[in-house]
């Protein structure tokens, strides 16, 4: 159970994906276009820290400022959670900070602690941008058959270095990428986020098609 100390709060790399960058701008009352610009680093996929303390840019001096839909990371912890390539999970635990106020029980299951955190709806969403993401991964690949593994690690590190509040890729920005698609086919913008969701991923999975090689009859 969390006390709220904000000791596990500070020297973190949170990962944000687009569902939880809508997620936080929503909740802030901003554009996913300004909340990328104005909260993130690494391209768009990591949480700005404060320079002082290094804690993250949404705690306040009583925790978290964003609680109802703080990031995936930040509801799984104190656990992890891996998939292999052939969909099975697994959870461990991450080592608490040593001066922790946090309750650990040993009475409960780990299916009821993700329960409680409203884990399923973050996982779903995680997998179905995963999806997209392996698409295109290997979309990209037959476009470049000599990026391999190890120009992979080095693009990745060229993000990690972007400066604050640039993005890697437009696509990560939800209501620009949306607000695009639906202007072109003359479509309405969708408020909510689930309906955001879909045509987001129905936008990059247009974008993908579009970078497809013709296939033979």
């Amino acid at each position: 159970m969390c006390n709220a100390c904000n000791r596990c709060c500070h020297h973190k790399a949170i990962r944000v994906g687009p569902y939880e960058s809508l997620r936080l701008s929503r909740r802030l009352g901003i554009t996913t276009t300004e909340f990328l610009s104005r909260f993130t680093e690494a391209g768009g996929t990591v949480l700005q820290t404060r320079d002082e303390d290094r804690g993250c840019v949404f705690l306040g001096a009583r925790g978290c400022t964003v609680h109802p839909d703080r990031p995936l990371a930040c509801r799984l912890y104190p656990l992890a959670r891996w998939t292999s390539p052939e969909g099975d999970e697994s959870f461990g635990h991450l080592e608490p900070h040593p001066q922790t106020a946090g309750i650990y029980g040993t009475s409960g299951t780990v299916d009821d602690f993700l329960r409680s955190q409203g884990l399923p709806e973050y996982f779903a969403m995680a997998d179905r941008y995963g999806e997209l993401y392996d698409r295109m991964v290997a979309v990209m690949e037959r476009l470049d058959p000599d990026e391999g593994l190890e120009r992979r690690a080095e693009r990745r590190a060229e993000i990690d270095e972007l400066e604050a509040g640039t993005l890697a890729t437009a696509w990560f920005d939800v209501d620009a990428t949306v607000a695009t698609y639906c202007r072109d086919r003359s479509l309405p913008f969708p408020t909510g986020i689930e309906a955001l969701v879909d045509l987001h991923l129905k936008a990059v999975d247009a974008w993908l098609d579009t970078l497809e090689p013709p296939r033979r009859a």
